[in-house]
């Protein structure tokens, strides 16, 4: 009775660390293929820029003077971190969007951080005090900012934070889930201003404020204004060199937003957020969609990003917001897509990544395709990422099908079971075909697992039968089989009865011995009954020779 309960213990446990080695050299091989394929991207398909950048005023970008006009580029980078670690781990790290750690100095020893026992901002900086006699004195302050105030001791009466969303960056603004509204807090003054409290309609979800970045690892974005020649004066007085370009305009760089900070929506929408009412003038533009392998949704969340990166523009000539730049990577990290906002929010101008192909005439191959197709030696490490992934379990494989947005898209790259950014899971991110054209495509997709799972069934199927499992038992192995595929047939051959079996009379097949009945034909074990020897073997004292009276055998 017990080897019945530990049976299915032993099965399940065998199958979990059979699944846990298997996926292991599996998720590498995927990704050193996936690796060498993002490495041998042709330089071409990384890059995208826009000329001219559509920002820039008129009569500054169409000045006689000008030579190059302004210009925004952005670079798609290939690392040693393009497993997703350092996302995970830069996520962690003071200033992470996962840590309450806002800004850690140790040399100075100057920090910012959330105590969330208190439900406070906790400030530690360097306050300069000017003396009567004009001299300057430095001391260290450590302040507690609280919805209600900021006082140099904790207390009730500052009121809580319960989850701040916080931006040091440019202005200390702080955005309150709980309480829905934004502050701004200024600590030379001690003062917190609210903001109103937003309504309970779930528009505004912020996720971010001022800077808005996520792997900058993995892009680069860059903008440069209208470049004019170097004066014969200002090369005379050597303060330009005849080489040299100085800009015509420059950046604003101490709130490159001017009069407006940014906000990132959870739903991918940037706000314009006016820096001195704190409420909400509108919207800046979106994080764009890069072009995927399969065509996806058009409007895309941070978590639907390996890396974007937001840049606002205002000049120096009135520090007036302009508009803004926007770049994103997809999740699989294959494509990237370049968008300009002008200052109503309004896309003006977009770029993807793409590779030109001159074959008798040019044509434009975007880059997540080109990655897997036209790098040298490309299809090589195409088919063996899809014939890993044929060799993960069929079960998996569709679960990865229908969770393929449910996933942020640095975890994907970490994925051990569920594959986030395999063939099958951008199949379903697919939105070109209905449901039904994209789980036959999907099948398709996975039709190499499916016949490998149906073969391994097979043979599971023939060895139960062959050393005696019930009918139950061998449906649930062969389900199981059609499931997990090789884990399962592995899971099989280590987990079966190890019985030696003998012939049955009846049908000449192999028997289980410990068995009543013969498992394939149902006759009956018949044991052959044992006749007793007419001789025993007696102790020394004991002997009785046969043939002699008892008499002559003592006497003997």
């Amino acid at each position: 009775m017990k080897s019945l309960i530990h049976y299915p213990v032993k099965v399940f446990a065998t199958g979990f660390v059979v699944l846990t080695l298997l996926s292991i050299p599996l998720f590498w091989f995927r990704f050193w293929c996936q690796t060498s394929l993002v490495v041998r991207m042709p330089s071409e398909a990384r890059d995208v820029s826009i000329t001219p950048s559509g920002l820039v005023p008129p009569e500054l970008e169409n000045d006689p003077n000008v030579v190059n006009r302004s210009r925004v580029s952005a670079r798609m980078i290939v690392g040693p971190f393009f497993l997703g670690i350092a996302d995970y781990f830069l996520a962690r790290f003071p200033g992470g969007r996962h840590s309450n750690i806002y800004y850690y100095d140790k040399k100075d020893e100057d920090w910012m951080y959330f105590d969330e026992e208190t439900g406070q901002i906790v400030c530690r900086y360097t306050g300069v005090q000017r003396m009567p006699d004009k001299t300057i004195l430095k001391k260290k302050v450590q302040l507690y900012v609280g919805p209600e105030g900021i006082s140099e001791s904790p207390g009730k009466n500052l009121g809580r934070f319960t989850s701040p969303v916080v931006s040091i960056s440019l202005w200390l603004t702080l955005y309150d889930k709980k309480l829905r509204r934004f502050f701004y807090f200024d600590l030379d003054e001690r003062t917190v201003v609210k903001g109103p409290q937003l309504p309970k309609d779930d528009t505004h979800k912020p996720i971010d404020i001022g800077i808005l970045r996520k792997g900058y690892e993995f892009e680069s974005l860059n903008w440069s204004p209208p470049q004019v020649r170097a004066s014969e004066e200002d090369i005379k007085e050597r303060r330009s060199s005849s080489y040299e370009l100085p800009p015509i305009v420059r950046r604003y760089y101490r709130y490159p937003s001017g009069q407006y900070l940014l906000v990132l929506d959870e739903s991918g929408r940037i706000d314009l957020l006016d820096r001195e009412t704190l409420e909400f003038a509108g919207t800046a533009g979106w994080l764009p969609a890069p072009k995927t392998f399969f065509p996806s949704k058009e409007v895309v969340t941070p978590k639907d990003l390996l890396s974007y990166d937001v840049l606002p523009l205002a000049l120096d000539t009135d520090q007036k917001y302009r508009g803004m730049f926007a770049v994103s990577v997809s999740r699989e990290g294959t494509a990237m897509a370049l968008a300009v906002f002008d200052e109503k929010g309004v896309q003006i101008k977009t770029e993807h990544t793409k590779l030109r192909k001159y074959r008798g005439r040019s044509a434009d191959v975007d880059s997540s395709k080109a990655v897997f197709f036209e790098a040298p030696w490309a299809p090589v490490s195409t088919i063996g990422i899809y014939l890993a992934e044929n060799l993960h379990p069929l079960l998996l494989s569709l679960v990865s099908y229908f969770t393929a947005d449910s996933f942020e898209a640095a975890a994907g790259h970490r994925a051990l079971f569920i594959l986030p950014n395999s063939f099958v899971a951008m199949k379903g991110r697919d939105v070109s075909e209905n449901t039904a054209e994209r789980i036959i495509t999907a099948l398709l997709l996975m039709l190499p697992s499916i016949i490998l799972a149906i073969l391994l069934a097979w043979r599971v199927n023939i060895d139960a039968t062959t050393v005696g499992l019930s009918e139950n038992a061998r449906l649930c192995w062969m389900i199981g089989t059609i499931a997990f595929g090789l884990t399962a047939y592995i899971t099989y051959r280590l987990t079966r009865p190890k019985i030696t079996l003998v012939t049955c009379q009846n049908c000449g097949n192999l028997r289980r011995p410990d068995m009543n009945r013969c498992h394939r034909c149902g006759s009956k074990w018949h044991i052959p009954e044992l006749t007793p020897p007419a001789w025993r073997v007696l102790g020394r004292s004991e002997q009785v020779y046969e043939g002699l009276p008892a008499e002559e055998a003592e006497a003997e």
